[in-house]
């Protein structure tokens, strides 16, 4: 059993395949990030937990991209922060940095939506 996060946006308005695509690099861009983000934070001992962090990739706009943590631990110590890890290192280690980093993950889906 792993651990996901995923990051996504609501578009109000007809979309095209251009803009899908658009939207779903946005999302991979934005999950790469928060894997980044999560990795300062995932508890270490061995870093096996640490080396089986990946993206998955966007299916479909409504699908956005993921990140997973996939040891048979992951979701046990994401889900208590009250355990005491070393290096100040902690649990909620993927929704903690998805949510202090919500507006940064929007900007990265945004920019890439608005072509620049």
């Amino acid at each position: 059993m792993g651990v996901s996060a995923s990051v996504s946006i609501d578009i109000n308005f007809p979309t095209g395949p251009e803009l899908d695509r658009r939207i779903m690099d946005g999302e991979d861009l934005a999950a790469e990030r928060l894997l980044a983000l999560s990795a300062e934070e995932v508890p270490l001992d061995l870093s096996t937990l640490l080396g089986s962090g990946t993206v998955e990739p966007a299916t479909s706009p409504e699908e956005g991209a993921g990140v997973v943590y996939d040891t048979p631990y992951a979701a046990r110590l994401h889900e208590h922060p009250e355990y005491n890890f070393q290096g100040g290192r902690k649990g909620k280690y993927v929704e903690d940095p998805a949510l202090e980093h919500r507006d940064e993950l929007g900007e990265i889906i945004a920019k890439k939506v608005s072509g620049d």
